[in-house]
């Protein structure tokens, strides 16, 4: 018996290794990387190195996650707060104010995504200080999910999957109660039917703040 509860136990822990390393690299990876570095560059009022993570976005080829929909009533107007794409970002590095029209960036940008053949998806959202946000869309497969807050922004999300033939699971960010500044995840769910997801992004700065959402 003890045999046997050991090799179950080398199993059980191989498997988490396993999913830990597929989590490690993802898809979305250049996405996320090139947003991150965006969020450090304007923590370090880094110019050339914001330009260059606009560059580096741009080469990715994403398009609009305009299946992203919120299910709350915490949308509020994106104005004043920085919106993840090259377009917002080229302005900044020319000396615009971007930020007093970031609702009209972001809607051309989103409009601008559904033209173009991108398969990682990628969407600026916001959530108010101490508040939380949900976000439901449809999955099949392999789920990778990246979320990168502006400058001065800690979250941490809770993420819930069901499906019409039972399906309840949670990955929720269990290891950053008190907020993270980035956090990425994935997950496997069943191929051969339509998933939902929720996610739930919960604020834990202090002030109102913007995100992104990246997905595969």
């Amino acid at each position: 018996m003890k045999k046997i509860l050991f090799t179950l136990f080398v199993s059980v822990c191989s498997m988490c290794v396993s999913a830990q390393e597929v989590t490690d690299s993802m898809s979305i990876d250049d996405v996320m990387d090139a947003c991150i570095s965006m969020q450090e560059a304007l923590e370090n009022n880094d110019a050339a190195a914001l330009k260059k993570a606009a560059e580096a976005l741009r080469e990715t080829q994403t398009t609009a996650f305009t299946s992203l929909r919120c299910k709350d009533d915490t949308i509020s107007s994106l104005n004043g707060h920085f919106v993840f794409n090259d377009v917002f970002v080229d302005s900044l590095v020319v000396g615009a104010n971007p930020y007093d029209n970031a609702d009209d960036i972001n809607r051309s940008t989103i409009h601008r995504g559904q033209m173009t053949n991108g398969s990682k998806l990628i969407k600026t959202c916001m959530v108010k200080a101490g508040q939380s946000t949900k976000y439901t869309f449809a999955s099949r497969g392999r789920q990778e999910l990246g979320i990168v807050a502006e400058p001065g922004g800690l979250i941490t999300t809770r993420i819930h999957v069901t499906n019409t033939s039972g399906l309840n699971e949670w990955h929720n960010d269990t290891k950053n109660p008190n907020g993270t500044r980035r956090y990425k995840t994935a997950f496997d769910l069943p191929s051969d039917k339509r998933n939902t997801v929720e996610l739930e992004v919960i604020n834990k700065s202090g002030k109102d703040i913007s995100f992104v959402v990246i997905s595969n």
